[in-house]
């Protein structure tokens, strides 16, 4: 099944239009996070109950992941982009208008359920870019879309503070629709494809999971990786702003501009992941990750050593991810759809259990149990280091 015309190729304008594109829709996912604090203010709850809205994000963008990113090796691309681009920005603006807690977390949960525009444009690049090339070219879509995970926090706690929670979603709905429509237009147009219908594509992904052990490791890890990165990162502002750091909901939101160096980076470890392959890369971003975790349980009461290991954890994200999805995506980049669809699906509902683990613990154990959470999940990742027998 040929799944792009032949004489189509990456481009510096789409691989910047897509990592553009990636940041700004990627951040819906994340927008909840520096902000449970107010959300749960206006509708009279307490935080770790107004913590649902984080972890209906990543159900959401869960099922998007496993009903609409298959879809990217059947149908046009091009108006995928635009058609989704169009719905998440009208559902943003719901979550924007809700009346209560449960209507909020429900227009969240389906806005991210459409923001899967990153995941349809990853195995169009990693298709598109010449193999020794492919981690670069993945890396910069990546830097992207962890500049949109950072500056989330940054963009949703600065403007809240200015102008309220609500205008936060309102402000995502008008630049999803903006950037998702600019990058439709640099698309370039799908060649002749196959035409599995809807279900049969859906029930070749198991059949993947199963037949491809290097699938199933890079998925493995980089389950528990993500799961340790929203334990700590949907808890991150509760402790910022909590005594002793106290710190505003804005200067809590700041602190998310120390993870633009992991952005920078990405295409360093793109590189290296090119150059001496995904297993040891993702080796390296595990034990970098592990170390942001001590460094956190150290910064309890210490906001130095706090933001130090806030700068590192998104460092192992980001490293670990360009590993990992090289990895998956490379078993056959044919079919770069379904695969990626396998892997941020293990992705993203570890991602869910890890929100959900971080507001739980917080409430019952403090920053310390938030920290050994994280710990546990890294534990579990390193299980998908072992070499296949």
């Amino acid at each position: 099944m040929s799944t792009v015309a032949p004489a189509s190729r990456l481009t510096g304008a789409l691989l910047f239009a897509a990592a553009l594109c990636a940041g700004a829709t990627v951040a819906n996912i994340y927008l909840a996070q520096p902000i449970i604090g107010p959300i749960a203010a206006a509708f009279g709850s307490s935080p770790q109950a107004a913590g649902i809205v984080v972890t209906a994000g990543m159900l959401g963008y869960s099922a998007g992941l496993l009903l609409v990113v298959p879809l990217g090796d059947s149908l046009d691309r091009r108006k995928m982009v635009g058609g989704l681009s169009v719905l998440t920005a009208l559902l943003l603006l719901g979550s924007a208008a809700a009346p209560s807690l449960p209507v909020l977390t429900l227009f969240a949960g389906l806005a991210a359920a459409t923001t899967v525009i990153p995941q349809v444009l990853i195995p169009l690049v990693a298709q598109l870019a010449e193999p020794g090339q492919r981690g670069i070219a993945m890396s910069w879509v990546q830097a992207g879309l962890l500049t949109g995970i950072m500056g989330s926090r940054v963009f949703s706690g600065q403007l809240a503070g200015l102008a309220g929670w609500r205008w936060v979603f309102a402000a995502s709905a008008a630049l999803t629709l903006i950037v998702g429509l600019w990058t439709m237009l640099v698309m370039p147009a799908d060649g002749p494809r196959g035409s599995p219908n809807y279900r049969a594509l859906l029930r070749s992904l198991p059949g993947y999971l199963r037949r491809e052990p290097a699938l199933r490791r890079a998925c493995l890890r980089h389950a528990g990786i993500f799961a340790a990165f929203n334990t700590i990162w949907t808890t991150l502002a509760l402790v910022l702003t909590a005594p002793p750091h106290g710190l505003t909901v804005g200067g809590a939101g700041l602190v998310g501009l120390l993870g633009l160096i992991s952005a920078a980076l990405a295409p360093v470890a793109g590189k290296l992941v090119d150059q001496r392959g995904p297993r040891l890369v993702a080796a390296l971003g595990l034990l970098v990750l592990a170390a942001a975790v001590l460094l956190l349980a150290a910064g309890t009461n210490s906001l130095a050593l706090l933001l130090v290991g806030t700068a590192a954890v998104p460092i192992g994200m980001q490293t670990s991810q360009a590993a990992n999805q090289n990895a998956a995506l490379t078993v056959d980049p044919s079919v770069g759809g379904r695969l990626n669809t396998v892997f941020m699906l293990a992705t993203f509902l570890a991602g869910a259990l890890g929100s959900a683990v971080g507001s739980f613990a917080y409430g019952s154990h403090g920053w310390l149990g938030v920290c050994a959470s994280a710990l546990v999940f890294l534990g579990l990742s390193a299980l998908g280091l072992r070499r296949a027998r």
